[in-house]
């Protein structure tokens, strides 16, 4: 193992996350970006789409399971180079769990504080359920920016896990002080958390812990920023888990206002 290589386990250890410049090509980011809207152009009634208003103009917000959507993006996200980094990273095996592509246009509103994974919720049976803990008890956010990504345009801020802890050693302990039925952080508990901006380019990579907080701020500039945002979990005997964990985010009894689709 190189010593980059080793750096980037020691910072990921130390902090729970870690930013690879450079990672993949330019060139192949940008192209992918324009593949993905061009399909969009063609797809508008596609269920994966969801819009926000700006202003009085319905702008598109986010793109569901957006490697079922685009072969481009399912590429990459899928790539050899992505699950050996994360194998490097946490010596351990790990497989797409969830994916999407988030839009922030000009005038886009951010992501509140959360952590993700961290909430309760009731199956079809009305049967309680602790949020992504049902399928796997370890997850890896991947950030890959298909365009700048910077404080002006709302990047990603992130806190270490050792903040997180404040809140409580486990799960339960964590998403009993969250807001009811959501991953969102209570205000009062805002000041435990030191966050830091991620500030990338297209080619750069962001690996974070599933319990490390992180938010977004509102876009205040004039350029739109998007970013695929997929999670991995560390594989188990348990099967279908991606399918397993979209089928029930559908059938979910939690008002749909506080399903995670909303906040993650």
């Amino acid at each position: 193992m190189t010593d980059s290589q080793n750096n980037l386990i020691k910072n990921y250890q130390q902090k729970g996350w870690v930013v690879v410049k450079k990672f993949f090509h330019k060139k192949n980011i940008v192209q992918i970006k324009k593949q993905i809207l061009i399909k969009i152009l063609k797809s508008k009634k596609n269920s994966h789409l969801y819009y926000e208003t700006i202003g009085n103009r319905q702008k598109l917000r986010r793109i569901e399971k957006v490697s079922d959507f685009s072969k481009a993006s399912k590429k990459i996200i899928y790539s050899n180079k992505i699950l050996d980094l994360i194998k490097k990273i946490k010596n351990k095996n790990f497989d797409l769990f969830k994916d999407k592509l988030n839009f922030k246009y000009p005038g886009g509103k951010g992501y509140l504080p959360h952590i993700d994974g961290h909430f309760f919720w009731k199956d079809k049976f009305n049967k309680k359920q602790d949020g992504w803990s049902k399928y796997s008890d370890d997850f890896v956010n991947l950030v890959i920016p298909l365009e700048t990504s910077n404080k002006e345009n709302g990047c990603i801020y992130l806190a270490s896990p050792k903040d997180t802890k404040k809140m409580g050693k486990n799960f339960k302990k964590i998403t009993n002080k969250m807001i009811l039925g959501t991953p969102n952080i209570q205000v009062k508990d805002n000041k435990k958390f030191s966050f830091k901006a991620i500030e990338m380019e297209e080619g750069d990579v962001c690996l974070f812990d599933w319990k490390c907080a992180h938010y977004s701020k509102d876009n205040n500039s004039k350029k739109s920023r998007m970013i695929f945002y997929a999670t991995y979990y560390k594989k188990n005997n348990k099967k279908n888990i991606r399918n397993n964990y979209y089928s029930d985010k559908l059938t979910s009894l939690n008002d749909k206002k506080n399903k995670s689709l909303l906040f993650v």
